[in-house]
């Protein structure tokens, strides 16, 4: 029995790890790019955001609404996904939409 225990012991601590969040930076542009396009509003473009798990707050940051997503891993470690919609001068719609780098955070 102990034996056994022994073996499962190194797999036991690879299924967690391989569970976590790996930053894929070209992913999550390609992600946001099917979320949220130019020419969209800007209160859809929160809306839909913010039901893929993003924090938003149209109020702030001017001249873009800046919308973040924090990703937890098992280590010590989170990762800060952004999205920047900046809106257009002559309406409500987004202009465009930057994909900042995925920011790492922890120790």
């Amino acid at each position: 029995m102990r034996q056994r225990v022994k073996s499962l012991l190194p797999l036991l601590l690879v299924v967690p790890i391989a569970g976590c969040y790996t930053v894929d930076q070209h992913r999550f542009s390609a992600h946001v790019a099917q979320t949220v396009q130019p020419g969209i509003s800007v209160a859809q473009a929160v809306q839909r955001l913010a039901a893929d798990g993003f924090s938003c707050d149209p109020r702030s940051s001017a001249p873009a609404v800046t919308c973040t997503k924090l990703r937890q891993s098992v280590l010590p470690h989170s990762c800060i996904e952004r999205v920047n919609l900046l809106p257009a001068t002559t309406d409500q719609s987004v202009a465009s939409v930057e994909v900042p780098p995925i920011a790492g955070s922890g120790l």
